[in-house]
């Protein structure tokens, strides 16, 4: 869903908005969109001003680095988007044979959109810190040669701050057997005050959809 150019052949989508309904519909359809955030990004896309790029409704994340450091060389073990038990993550852990470099994350809700202009960008900001999503920032502003922000140049970044990394490389397995249960117990924790906060933004997107609405 990382579109950033206008489609203007024939019968395809000719602005942002455009291009990020139909891109979403797309990545839907394949199974490449969480399907606890997609309400989200519907309501999100039917504002004029707003259009998702990419997203994620948070998860328990198992990766191994040939190097600490290098995300370019990870080597994701396993991936969840629900609670998961120890048990999983042992076996995923023995089914790559080694757990050198190897990390238990849980991952915040992320969203990437797209505004029309600052004053939608400084809004939706102001929204998603509303909500309790206090890593959202603006990410990136294109300017013309005039040093003008041009439409749709404005990304903002919606991010929760539910977020845990823990080493396992070197932790034998039987000291990984008796902590794995809480460190997974916190993750999970942190997966559901992560969705939570999520469900109480999209709550403050249909709020202003609705607001929208009476304006009309």
């Amino acid at each position: 869903m990382k579109r950033d150019t206008l489609y203007l052949a024939m019968g395809e989508p000719t602005t942002p908005r455009e291009a990020a309904l139909a891109s979403l519909e797309r990545a839907a359809s394949e199974g490449r969109v969480d399907h606890q955030v997609l309400p989200l990004l519907h309501t999100l896309n039917s504002m004029v001003d707003l259009a998702s790029t990419s997203s994620c409704a948070g998860r328990v994340q198992l990766i191994t680095l040939d190097e600490v450091g290098d995300k370019q060389g990870s080597i994701v073990l396993g991936k969840w988007h629900e609670p998961v038990d120890s048990g999983e993550v042992i076996r995923a852990i023995s089914k790559y044979g080694k757990a050198r470099n190897a990390f238990l994350m849980a991952q915040p809700f992320l969203l990437h959109v797209r505004c029309r202009d600052l004053v939608s960008a400084v809004q939706l900001w102001e929204m998603a810190h509303s909500a309790g999503l206090k890593f959202t920032t603006i990410r990136s502003v294109r300017l013309d040669e005039e040093g003008h922000p041009v439409p749709w140049g404005v990304t903002v970044e919606v991010m929760g701050t539910e977020r845990m990394e823990v080493p396992l490389g070197g932790v034998p397995k039987d000291a990984l057997e008796f902590l794995l249960p809480s460190w997974l117990e916190h993750a999970s924790g942190l997966l559901e005050r992560t969705r939570s906060r999520m469900r109480t933004f999209h709550d403050l997107l249909l709020e202003r959809g609705r607001a929208e609405l009476e304006k009309e």
